[in-house]
């Protein structure tokens, strides 16, 4: 190198570090600043570990999407993250309840606008029922359970929304109040669901003959109207920017945010979020150390925040460890001939060393739970006993069950309708998370010594998110999480939920299990509800569709030029809407 293009270098270095912060991270720690005096500006640069699946809130149902469509729409009444309750969002004050539980009256605030400047009005309320109800809108499914017994929605005028239930549902006031409004006016250019009433979405022969309901829901559900920025028109505190695939979103502060500076949890004090995927987490904690990410809200596996997220090495970075309502679990497909039977899946529970795995994967992260409610509400059944790991007892229920090597061959296998069957089958886990490998991978390696062949496969997210929503697959490890409200676990086991890409992937169907949750939604009664769930967790715990393996503690760390990190019980656990870095460490100017 000469001398000319050496000190061009250091001159574009010079003014890079000035733009976008390409200095010494080391060096980017805040020196003097008034804490107590939030400044606007920069960009937060958030780490994804796969791309969303969308931003549409209708069609959207995995947490990567939420935790950005989340920012962009809002919904009539919103979880408050410091108290964990419910409270007004775009209405403007909870709903008025009728004695018989059957009628929800909201009031919407006046001065309501998407970020295109249009009014949202109870229109588009009803407009957005509309889609959700619409049974042709498959990618619907998950969240349309919640609105089952919704009979109708009527606007009265441009300011009232009436909820008409079928009959009572215990959640209804929260789960209507939860749903993020869409604009008609983008949603719904041709007016097609101005054809077809929110009764008729009930109703099967209607469905069937209604051509309008058809043709919205193949426009809507098209893959556009889920990722595309120019038909994400909310009303929240950001605009969807831009989404290059498996790269990054980014979306920018609304400056005709309706509700500017009414909201602490609304503040959007950075110019930009930018949600940037990075499939492979060394190369992640690489990027945080050397400034190109901001945050890594979930840093997996643990290991890496033990071994390689050093803060002495690398003092600008902050590590942290917060709780979270998130399980873990393995499914097992109740459809496939070796996971039908209730003893195979119980003996698959004694292969599984927890404790072993808690402590080598998860590096002792989380706490152990034995049913699918979450452990800090008073329905979780504490007295449920766990399923110890056993090979021993697994040998002996998968022979009383009839899986026996009788070939030789080192393999189980059992006459299923006159055909012989092995027991090899095929993990499933999305790429990138190497936690759910690793479990996949130690507990193949348990299940080879009493004559079960696993394989484990990874797919890329979104191709992981649709085999297991349709059932294409044998098990699988994942994550749900659940807010801190009452339980209503009807979306993940009541058996309706097994078709049409709902969320009982498992396919898992139980008469009594049905009956429970069933009377669990019209149920008022705090006391009768938790005996209702109580019962339903020893069913499931005998029954054993998910082995569950604990409830998550989350590792994540963060460069310390962003100030105002919180966490909190509600999803995703904190809020970089309320993020701010103070104007002497700001790195990224509007303009880029």
């Amino acid at each position: 190198m000469n001398l000319s293009k050496y000190t061009l270098f250091i001159v574009i270095c010079m003014l890079m570090a000035s733009v976008i912060g390409c200095g010494d991270p080391k060096q980017n720690t805040p020196q003097n600043f008034d804490s107590n005096k939030p400044e606007n500006g920069d960009w937060i640069i958030l780490h994804e570990l796969s791309d969303a699946e969308g931003l549409n809130p209708v069609t959207t149902n995995d947490a990567s999407s939420r935790d950005i469509f989340t920012k962009i729409f809002e919904p009539l009444l919103t979880l408050d993250f410091e108290k964990s309750e419910y409270r007004p969002r775009l209405a403007e004050a909870m709903p008025t309840v009728s004695d018989d539980h059957l009628t929800y009256t909201f009031t919407l605030k006046k001065n309501i606008k998407f970020s295109d400047g249009k009014p949202l009005t109870a229109k588009d309320v009803v407009f957005t029922i509309k889609a959700i109800k619409n049974p042709m809108v498959i990618d619907a499914t998950a969240l349309r359970n919640y609105y089952e017994s919704l009979e109708d929605v009527i606007a009265p005028d441009d300011y009232t929304v009436i909820f008409k239930m079928n009959k009572p549902y215990f959640m209804a006031e929260y789960n209507l109040g939860n749903t993020y409004i869409l604009a008609k006016h983008v949603f719904d250019p041709k007016n097609l669901t101005d054809q077809y009433t929110i009764p008729q979405t009930n109703d099967v022969k209607q469905v069937e003959t209604n051509a309008a309901m058809k043709e919205f829901a193949e426009w809507f559900g098209a893959a556009d109207r889920k990722r595309e920025p120019k038909y994400m028109i909310g009303s929240g505190p950001y605009i969807a920017e831009e989404w290059r695939t498996n790269e990054f979103i980014k979306i920018k502060r609304n400056e005709n945010y309706w509700n500017k500076g009414n909201d602490p949890e609304t503040a959007a004090y950075p110019d930009k979020l930018l949600f940037k995927t990075v499939n492979d987490m060394n190369t992640a904690a690489t990027s945080l150390k050397n400034g190109e990410l901001d945050m890594i809200p979930t840093i997996t596996p643990p290991k890496l925040w033990f071994d390689v997220i050093d803060t002495v090495a690398n003092p600008h970075i902050r590590k942290v460890r917060y709780p979270q309502t998130i399980y873990t679990y393995i499914g097992w497909n109740c459809k496939k001939p070796y996971f039908s039977d209730k003893k195979v899946r119980q003996a698959l529970s004694h292969l599984v060393d927890r404790i072993r795995l808690r402590g080598q994967v998860n590096r002792s992260f989380g706490q152990i739970q034995n049913t699918v409610i979450y452990k800090n509400l008073p329905e979780y059944d504490s007295t449920l006993p766990a399923y110890d790991y056993s090979p021993e007892k697994a040998k002996t229920i998968l022979a009383e069950a009839g899986w026996k090597d009788n070939d030789g061959n080192g393999i189980l296998d059992k006459m299923v309708n006159g055909q012989k069957v092995e027991f090899v089958f095929t993990f499933f886990v999305n790429a990138g998370n190497e936690v759910r490998e690793n479990i996949a991978l130690i507990v193949s390696e348990e299940m080879k010594k009493v004559g079960i062949k696993a394989n484990v496969q990874k797919q890329e997210w979104t191709v992981y998110l649709e085999n297991v929503r349709s059932g294409a697959f044998d098990a699988s490890i994942g994550a749900w999480v659940h807010d801190p409200v009452p339980p209503d676990p009807y979306q993940l086991w009541h058996s309706s939920q097994t078709k049409s890409k709902g969320s009982n992937y498992v396919g898992f169907v139980n008469a009594r299990v049905d009956q429970l949750l069933e009377m669990n939604r019209v149920e008022f009664d705090a006391q009768k509800r938790k005996e209702y769930m109580l019962e339903f967790q020893k069913i499931l715990h005998d029954e054993q569709p998910y082995t569950v393996l604990w409830l998550s503690e989350v590792p994540g760390a963060y460069n310390k030029r962003i100030q105002n990190v919180k966490f909190y019980n509600p999803r995703p656990g904190y809020n970089p809407a309320t993020f701010w870095v103070p104007k002497s460490m700001q790195k990224y100017s509007e303009a880029q």
